[in-house]
């Protein structure tokens, strides 16, 4: 895979005529909105994936004139960078998980650039859990989340 790949991908969100807002569906919104992209094996052209990640953010605004929010971050344990468009505001994105907005798209490429094991967890970071003294929940710290509003 050579460098502009990643960038080439996040483009092509824009080719999807089933990519929509739907405020009073917005399971299905998520369903249709999400895009997942493996990491390539070669180096990532951080300014071309952050470059095409605003074009596609202008080009969305240019499709609806109705309040929406396009957004992208990177999924550590996939191994993948995600995109999607919601009609709800940047402060009621569809995750489960804490985030943290962030208008600036380089702090989410480049935590794609910098994974040395995209998806992958190498031995050495897993630790023993005593099963007697381990917590059932853990919390974890927010993870950056790029949010463009479209209006």
């Amino acid at each position: 895979m050579s460098d502009g790949d990643l960038a080439a991908l996040v483009r092509s969100y824009l080719d999807d005529d089933e990519v929509m807002l739907l405020p009073d569906d917005p399971d299905r919104e998520c369903r249709v909105n999400k895009w997942c992209y493996g990491v390539p094996d070669a180096a990532i052209d951080v300014p071309a994936v952050v470059a095409a990640l605003h074009l596609v953010h202008r080009e969305l605004g240019r499709r609806w004139a109705s309040p929406g929010t396009f957004y992208a971050w990177y999924d550590e344990q996939a191994g993948q960078l995600r995109c999607s468009l919601t009609s709800a505001p940047a402060d009621r994105l569809p995750f489960a998980a804490p985030y943290r907005s962030t208008t600036d798209a380089t702090e989410v490429v480049a935590l794609v650039a910098a994974d040395p094991n995209p998806g992958f967890v190498p031995w050495s970071e897993l630790a023993t859990v005593d099963s007697a003294t381990a917590s059932l929940t853990v919390e974890l710290p927010p993870f950056p989340v790029w949010v463009a509003p479209l209006s």
